[in-house]
């Protein structure tokens, strides 16, 4: 997973890390939690072969990356990190693929600037604007309540070399082979000075920190083509969440869903989930 060299650029006031590979029309893909960039290595490579420019940024926070400035994790700083990075890199459009907090950047930039947008995919997350919470989801969810408190989380996921983050992903993804986890780059980027506090920092901002404002544009229906995915074995969000998430998308709009997949569909059903964005965004 780390045969990519690292990068750098500068945008929206952080130094962004990335991993790219390719050329032609610029295809920004998005990591969420708990994960690092290289969890779209196999796809950076298939994309280029595709005839794209494939960048895969840390998202900030995330070792490589730097740190929000200014302390803000909140999902509209990471829409608006999305915004600069297609910037940043040259181009005034892109596709965005997003997974877990990628996704929810993702299309809460489309929400935001939505002629920036080529076509969207985004993975394992409702949106906002159609999706209820259930009595289920919130027991799904308990992780979210947790780490809401103040300084609990970070004295005990470090413990046994961040057992906590192998029992989510088992929970999770209760169907993939433990041995493809590969959380090595997530663990080290956990043991960063700061890193953990940062990861957890998106968590605390969703629930401490929304503003009224984030809740509005999160919630507007969404103007780009987009193709969701979700994997039906997901432990962390119930299969309800997107029930009428076509609600939420005024252009093109496909669901595809994977049985006894778990959260990780771009990792887990690689050869699947490859061929049906290629032929996505080659249509």
């Amino acid at each position: 997973m780390s045969e990519h060299t690292v990068k750098t650029i500068h945008a929206n006031g952080v130094e962004f890390a990335y991993l790219e590979a390719g050329e032609g029309p610029l295809v920004l893909c998005l990591h969420g939690f708990p994960d690092t960039a290289y969890s779209f290595s196999e796809m950076l490579v298939l994309l280029a072969e595709q005839g794209f420019r494939a960048v895969v940024p840390f998202m900030r926070g995330y070792y490589p990356s730097g740190f929000a400035p200014d302390g803000d994790y909140s999902v509209l700083a990471l829409a608006e990190d999305v915004l600069a990075l297609i910037e940043a890199l040259g181009f005034q459009k892109a596709t965005v693929i997003g997974h877990d907090w990628g996704a929810m950047a993702a299309y809460t930039a489309a929400n935001l600037q939505t002629d920036c947008f080529d076509k969207l995919v985004l993975m394992c997350v409702p949106h906002m604007h159609s999706t209820k919470m259930s009595w289920a989801q919130m027991k799904k969810s308990w992780y979210v309540f947790y780490f809401q408190l103040a300084w609990l989380p970070e004295r005990q996921l470090p413990r046994g070399n961040y057992q906590f983050i192998d029992r989510l992903y088992r929970e999770w993804s209760p169907n993939w082979n433990p041995k493809d986890f590969a959380l090595g780059p997530l663990k080290r980027a956990m043991a960063e000075p700061g890193g953990l506090k940062a990861m957890l920092a998106y968590y605390r901002a969703m629930i401490r920190g929304s503003s009224k404002y984030q809740r509005e544009v999160m919630a507007r229906q969404t103007s780009v083509p987009t193709l969701y995915f979700a994997g039906e074995a997901d432990g962390s969000v119930g299969m309800d969440q997107f029930e009428n998430t076509e609600q939420a998308f005024t252009e093109s709009y496909e669901f595809v869903s994977y049985p006894g997949v778990g959260h990780f569909p771009h990792r887990e059903n690689f050869p699947a989930y490859s061929a049906k964005v290629i032929q996505f965004l080659k249509t």
